[in-house]
Order: structure tokens, then C-alpha cells, then sequence
């Protein structure tokens, strides 16, 4: 066949084509169920004809014109599905539990350090009350403010700037924690949930001497229920890193990190967010005298079944006898 027979007698399907392509440049849902499938037919035919015109015909501007023809439908059909929110949202919350509950000896390990801090500061204090200024500098002025018992109202204005001071300040401590327990390979981790478990017990163990115990744990388990949980979390991430190194397995040291890596990569994005979903809690609940009491640890009770129920129960599948440990 002529070159010159050959393009007369194609080209109205490169046309075609042309014109299908410029239909399902936004998206190839625009193009209905049998315009589709022509789509599919003259590509094929276009891709047909691009060989022919490379083989056997010397006109570089017809393969060419072919080549970006064809190349312009194969990205087209070829094109990635658009992630649509509701199942990106999903697949992202059953990785978040699945690693919580694949890591959850290393968040075990993190509470226990930072109750430990709680603790023994709370012993400390009524065993060596000499020992006490190395905790809690004499005067705190917010240790004096928990000893009143009480805080003063805040107006909608105060609320909406605390909970913008805590929305940058929560999630910044998270990512302290996280990326310096993760560089010191868990070594930070041991640090920052006993510095943390130390200050709350030194507060626990001043205010029951004067006996507003119960509202310390009253005003901070709103809030604390993710806050405090998102800081455990985020000293976990680094626990991870520290056993991959420590503990690698049949892998080497790097790929075991690297498959940690990920693991407390997400742990860190979590204890990200709670941090962040505590933020309007802490400004507009958790310090509001007008709440009762009752209704804050009722909140915070939720609040922490609601966790425990998503890293527990969200993406686990049914176990059946083939899967069955």
C-alpha cells in the first residue's frame, strides 16, 4: 500500500480518535459505554499504524504525528483511577490500627516507663520531700493555680486562641518526642515519658496534700484521653526503631529499620492527630468550670473506649480455621 492510500484511508480514524481523546482528557468516565470501546478499537488500530509508518514508511512527521496520537490514548486508558476520600480515609485508619496492634508491646513499654514516672516521682516526694525542687521549681505559679481548685471562665474568644495555641503546641511535642526517640533509637523514648509521667505525678502528689487530687485527674482525662495516649504513642515510634536495632532478626540491621521505619512512621502520624483532636477539647472542655465534673469523666471515658475500640476491633479480619493461629 501507498503511503499516500494508506493516510487517506486512515486518517478519518485518527481523527476520530483525536477526537475521542480530547472528550477524555478530564477523565475516560466521560466517554459513554460504546464510545469506550471505540476508544479502545481505534487506539489499537493508531497503534497498528504507528508500527507500519516506523517500518515501512520514510515520512518522519507521520510517525510522528502517530506517536504522540498514540502515546496521548495510552495515557489516557492507562491512567491511574483518581483516589477517591472515603476509601483513602478508610485504607489510612486500618493501617493505623493494624500497626497499633502489631506494636502494641512497644506502647505497653511506653506507658509503663511513664507510669513508672508517675510513680516514683509521687514516692520520691513523700519519702524525700528534700528531693522535691529538682521536680517542681518553689512557687510554680501553674502548680499554684491548680492548688485553688477552680479556674475562671473562659469567654468563646479565650477558647478558639487556646485551642489555636494548643493545636500547634500539641502536635509539635508529639513530633519532639517521636523524632528524638527515633534518632536515639528508643533512648529519647525513656526519657520524655518519665520527664512527662514525673511532672504529672509531682503535680498528683502536691495537690492530694491539699486535696484537689481529683481535680487534677477531673480536668486533665478530657483532654489526656488523647493527648496523653498520642504522647505514649509517639515514644513507642521510637521503641520500634530501638528494638529493630537491637533485636534485627534473620534481616540486617538495615532492613529490619527499614521495615520498622514505616511502623513507627505511622504510630507518629497518629499520635500526630490525637494530639490534634485534643487541642479543642483542652481549649473549650477540659478547663471549663461550667461543665460538671460528672460529664468530664464521663467524655473521658468515652473518649479512651472509642481509641481502644478502633486499634482493637477497626480492619481485623475474621479469623477462620485456615487463618486461626
Amino acid at each position: 500500500m501507498h503511503e499516500a492510500e494508506f493516510v487517506q484511508q486512515r486518517e478519518p480514524d485518527w481523527r476520530r480518535l483525536s477526537v475521542l481523546c480530547d472528550k477524555a482528557d478530564v477523565s475516560p468516565a466521560r466517554l459513554e459505554r460504546a464510545e469506550l470501546t471505540e476508544f479502545v478499537r481505534l487506539y489499537r488500530r493508531a497503534s497498528a499504524d504507528l508500527a507500519w509508518a516506523r517500518s515501512l514508511s520514510a515520512n518522519t512527521e507521520l510517525a510522528a504525528f502517530l506517536n504522540g496520537l498514540v502515546g496521548r490514548a495510552y495515557g489516557i486508558l492507562y491512567r491511574r483511577p483518581r483516589i477517591r476520600l472515603l476509601p483513602a480515609l478508610q485504607s489510612i485508619l486500618a493501617t493505623g490500627a493494624q500497626v497499633v496492634r502489631r506494636r502494641a508491646w512497644f506502647i505497653f513499654a511506653s506507658l509503663a516507663i511513664f507510669l513508672f514516672g508517675i510513680f516514683s516521682t509521687a514516692f520520691i516526694f513523700a519519702t524525700r520531700p528534700d528531693l522535691t525542687h529538682y521536680f517542681i521549681q518553689p512557687g510554680d505559679p501553674n502548680l499554684e493555680h491548680w492548688k485553688k481548685g477552680e479556674f475562671e471562665e473562659r469567654d468563646v474568644s479565650t477558647a478558639f486562641a487556646a485551642t489555636g495555641m494548643y493545636s500547634t503546641n500539641n502536635p509539635t511535642v508529639a513530633l519532639r518526642i517521636g523524632t528524638f526517640s527515633a534518632a536515639t533509637f528508643g533512648f529519647g523514648t525513656f526519657y520524655f515519658m518519665y520527664a512527662n509521667g514525673a511532672l504529672l505525678g509531682a503535680y498528683g502528689y502536691e495537690l492530694a496534700q491539699v486535696g484537689h487530687l481529683d481535680f487534677l485527674l477531673v480536668n486533665v482525662a478530657p483532654h489526656g484521653a488523647s493527648e496523653l495516649t498520642g504522647a505514649i504513642i509517639a515514644g513507642a515510634s521510637g521503641l520500634v526503631l530501638g528494638w529493630a536495632m537491637i533485636a534485627p532478626g534473620r534481616r540486617s540491621r538495615s532492613d529490619a529499620l527499614r521495615v520498622a521505619g514505616k511502623d513507627a512512621f505511622v504510630l507518629l502520624v497518629m499520635s500526630v492527630a490525637m494530639m490534634f483532636i485534643a487541642a479543642p477539647v483542652e481549649g473549650f472542655f477540659s478547663f471549663n468550670p461550667t461543665v460538671p465534673a460528672a460529664v468530664k469523666v464521663a467524655f473521658a471515658a468515652l473518649m479512651l473506649t472509642a481509641w481502644l475500640l478502633y486499634w482493637i476491633g477497626y480492619a481485623r479480619e475474621p479469623q477462620t480455621p485456615e487463618t486461626a493461629p
